[in-house]
């Protein structure tokens, strides 16, 4: 009874799990869909976009630099209780000085527009502002109790005299960096179309994989029952049988692996794509190819133009200058020059605090730094950004050779990809052919088993022979694209809608 309940529960089970496989959505795609699908949904695809927002809006934010900037500052409440020494000078000169216990109640307000001048660096600001200040420590009737200040207009001036002038090197530096982050994204996007090659001739070849393993553990039941008839009637000897047997039992074996790798890599691309779902995919498998040769030539101008590596190269020797240039400026002595110009007024009543005439107010600060002793912590600085700086100029000239030697390397590979395909296509038609003539002679008794067997192993290995083949052309088109920026099956530069990436 025991037992009888564990077999139904086992069948329910089954039963169970077979329906929820037949109400499970099926896909059948193309390579092509295969691509699109991971350029669209793939987790590395929408990773690579929200980078480039990032992108957007940091260079957006360095635009806004050059901007006029409007800024509203209040310190709306402040209460000062304590005793203060107050610091004066009588009549006939003598300098005094006076404990006095304060309890003041005080809040500002100011508006200003200013602006950077990115030719020399500085900052310009034209702004008002006014003050209340209410010593509490008087009577509410005493007409000094409250104070107000303002300065109806202030226009000031900024501006370091050290030579550096940072605003110029954000001006050359920053659109770089957003180039290099649009060349980024578009790299990203092959990246993605190469993985996503790559997991579709995975599920492709596991597909192909199951396929041969099926047809042959069908041929090889065949070939079982036909040597048992011709063993039973002393056709052939009992080691002959024995072979036809093992070989059955190994086509099981493979056919057992088959269908678990089959699992795997279908499991791969459907989480590489996105699927939450449990989706069950097949594939579409073409066996041609785009047929064009790439130049060398212009393969390695449009790298040399459209690759982000480049444009970061120059991004880097442009930052290494700048860090050599503001050690430069500290080295010895800074100064900065600081000036305001304006009016202003003050009064007991607000409205006093604006009447004319209002008093004028000047103001130059020019602060002078002078090194005495920094044990040569500036010089130090100094030489260490020389030596950053001639430690990049070799390093991107190193790279830059790399990556013309490995352009080389992949537009040649490339263009031999497709006499490779074609010779593995043609040895896959003829081990195909090869192994249905073999298997046609034993079942009509004129060949051997070991005959059979060879030209099973050929015919399997031939088929993976092309499926790798094809798999590697892909893989090379979508590197020689992702190197060049360039489609040279349809001679068009690769472009993105970065406007709808931002959602503009």
């Amino acid at each position: 009874m025991h037992r009888f309940c564990l077999i139904f529960v086992g069948l329910l089970f089954l039963a169970t799990n077979l329906t929820a496989q037949e109400n499970n959505p099926r896909f059948v795609f193309t390579l092509e869909d295969v691509v699109e699908l991971a350029r669209e949904q793939s987790p590395q695809a929408i990773m690579a976009r929200h980078r480039f927002r990032a992108a957007y809006f940091s260079f957006m934010e360095y635009k806004a630099t050059f901007l006029p900037k409007l800024t509203l500052t209040t310190n709306p409440a402040t209460w000062d209780r304590s005793i203060r020494t107050i610091e004066s000078v009588d009549e006939d000169g003598n300098f005094r000085t006076q404990e006095v216990r304060t309890n003041i109640f005080s809040s500002t307000a100011g508006l200003a527009l200013s602006q950077n001048i990115g030719l020399t660096g500085g900052l310009v600001s034209l702004g008002s502002d006014f003050s209340r200040r209410e010593n509490l420590s008087l009577g509410q009737n005493d007409p000094n109790r409250t104070q107000f200040t303002t300065n109806p207009i202030r226009l000031s001036f900024s501006q370091p005299l050290n030579g550096y002038n940072q605003l110029r090197w954000l001006r050359q530096i920053e659109p770089l960096r957003f180039e290099e982050a649009k060349q980024s994204y578009i790299v990203q996007m092959e990246l993605v179309s190469e993985r996503a090659t790559d997991l579709f001739f995975l599920l492709a070849i596991a597909q192909v994989n199951l396929n041969m393993r099926e047809t042959n553990f069908k041929n090889t039941e065949e070939v079982l029952q036909i040597s048992r008839g011709r063993f039973d009637l002393g056709l052939i000897a009992e080691d002959a049988l024995l072979q036809v047997q093992l070989r059955h039992m190994q086509a099981e074996g493979s056919l057992n692996r088959a269908r678990i790798d089959i699992q795997a890599s279908r499991n791969q691309l459907r989480s590489f794509l996105g699927f939450r779902d449990n989706v069950d995919i097949d594939l579409l498998i073409d066996p041609t190819v785009p047929s064009f040769k790439v130049d060398y030539e212009e393969a390695i101008n449009l790298a040399l133009t459209n690759s982000p590596d480049i444009i970061a190269h120059q991004r880097y020797l442009l930052e290494a200058e700048r860090n050599v240039q503001q050690a430069r400026s500290q080295r010895g002595i800074t100064m900065n020059l600081n000036a305001t110009y304006g009016m202003n007024q003050t009064g007991n009543r607000f409205s006093d605090s604006y009447a004319m005439p209002y008093d004028s107010r000047e103001g130059i600060d020019i602060r002078v730094n002078i090194p005495i002793l920094d044990w040569n912590q500036a010089r130090n600085r100094y030489r260490n950004a020389q030596s950053l700086l001639e430690v990049t100029e070799v390093q991107v000239q190193q790279d830059e050779t790399d990556f013309r030697q490995n352009i080389f390397v992949q537009v040649m590979r490339f263009n031999m990809q497709e006499n490779q395909l074609r010779i593995a296509a043609t040895a896959d038609t003829l081990a195909q052919r090869g192994y249905e003539i073999s298997l046609a002679r034993y079942m009509m008794g004129r060949g051997n088993i070991t005959e059979l067997n060879i030209a099973d192993s050929d015919k399997d290995v031939a088929r993976s022979n092309f499926m790798t083949e094809l798999s590697t052309y892909w893989r090379f088109f979508y590197a020689i694209r992702r190197y060049t920026l360039f489609d040279f099956n349809t001679n068009k530069p690769l472009e993105e809608d970065f406007d709808k990436i931002i959602g503009n």
